[in-house]
């Protein structure tokens, strides 16, 4: 009635609710611009950028009668519908605004820095449960919104500090300013990490599968020969791809050809000498001529992710009864390449740089990831000879 009231009677204007938007409606709006300026009247849709509800009605109204006045005097013009909302207008933090900003954050990624599937897989769950949430009310702030965002996940969890991330390269895609106290909810990585450093597979353990491997009657040889080269070579499931091997005095070599690329930094191609588990034969049950014999399997290497295809296998293998002990559920074919990283810090002794030029990263890397299981037996070998000896 305000709005009717407001137009003194003019008829054919009409404020509508249409999804989670507010919209006015007439055929005495101009044209669009992808119309022909003389095209025949008809009703056309203008979007409020003021979000519905009782708390947000006068703003609303007002937006509605300011578009009527300026149709009326022939200055009002369609906004550009690529343009956001800026810092403090009304409907910025709509679901809406939300979605379409989410479109060009991923148009901007996709093709250039990430993949498609990286970004389903990494981006748009944490997207979309942010625009879920704005959509639950009308949110006077960013961080209002952003902490009953974030609050979804545990605190100092890998997935409340995706979460944040991702959320925060919406928001600079959009210019708008983070909030400072939003920061501290992103919590600390290494809070998050287990105390005792990295889960990683035992010689018994790997022992256990490998008995596991040969005794599967849906595994070939082939994929045996892949989990080995896990074992022995330290890999990424993915560098299974473009893998070669060959002998070096009686020690099986592995050529890895594949690169990879993050944040954190680049690895090239590097030769890496096989690290068998204690009481292994030097010659890894001659790996290199199964290699040579079975290769590795065409589906796995093939496979998007490999190490999806590794993961299906060891969740069917630790069902089946265990030869000498179980496999603990919360190891993954990760867990071999851990498994080699202490190998090589303490059986054989190398420096930090040494080890991480083997494995393809960077020794800060190294350090971050396995310094607690490399330091804690030292630091408690010494503190043991140094109280023994007071």
């Amino acid at each position: 009635m305000a709005f009717k009231r407001h137009r003194q009677g003019r008829s054919g204007w009409f404020i509508e609710l249409k999804g989670d938007r507010l919209r006015v409606r007439s055929a005495e709006l101009p044209p669009r611009p992808d119309e022909a300026p003389d095209a025949p009247p008809k009703r056309r849709d203008a979007w409020l950028s003021t979000p519905p509800g009782p708390a947000t009605f006068k703003d609303a109204l007002a937006e509605a009668c300011s578009l009527f006045d300026s149709v009326m005097a022939g200055t009002w013009r369609w906004p550009d519908p690529d343009a956001l909302p800026t810092e403090g207008e009304a409907g910025r933090l709509s679901p809406a605004t939300l979605r379409r900003l989410t479109d060009r954050l991923r148009a901007a990624l996709v093709g250039e820095r990430i993949g498609a599937s990286t970004w389903s897989r990494t981006y748009l769950p944490y997207l979309s449960r942010l625009v879920e949430v704005a959509g639950s009310r009308v949110w006077p702030d960013d961080r209002d919104l952003l902490e009953a965002v974030l609050r979804h996940w545990e605190p100092n969890s890998r997935a409340r500090q995706m979460a944040h991330d991702r959320i925060r390269a919406l928001w600079k895609e959009a210019g708008w300013e983070w909030p400072e106290a939003i920061a501290v909810m992103r919590g600390n990585g290494k809070a998050a990490a287990a105390a005792e450093g990295v889960r990683a597979f035992n010689d018994a353990e790997i022992q256990e599968l490998r008995a596991r491997l040969l005794r599967s009657y849906r595994l070939t040889p082939a994929d045996l020969v892949a989990w080995d080269c896990l074992i022995v070579f330290g890999l990424r499931p993915a560098e299974l791809q473009g893998l070669e091997l060959r002998t070096d005095n009686g020690l099986p070599l592995a050529q890895v050809t594949r690169t990879k690329r993050s944040s954190k930094g680049s690895s090239g191609p590097r030769a890496v000498p096989a690290v068998p588990p204690e009481e292994w034969p030097a010659d890894c049950f001659e790996l290199v001529l199964r290699f040579q014999e079975h290769g590795l399997p065409p589906g796995m290497v093939a496979a998007r992710s490999p190490g999806e295809v590794l993961g299906q296998q060891l969740g069917r293998l630790m069902d089946r009864q265990p030869v000498e002990i179980a496999l603990p559920r919360e190891l993954t074919p990760y867990g071999l390449r851990h498994a080699f990283a202490l190998r090589l810090g303490l059986q054989l002794g190398l420096h930090v740089r040494e080890s991480a030029q083997l494995m393809g990263h960077s020794p800060q890397v190294h350090l971050s990831t396995y310094g607690r299981r490399l330091d804690a037996p030292k630091l408690l070998a010494t503190v043991r000879d140094r109280v023994m000896g007071r």
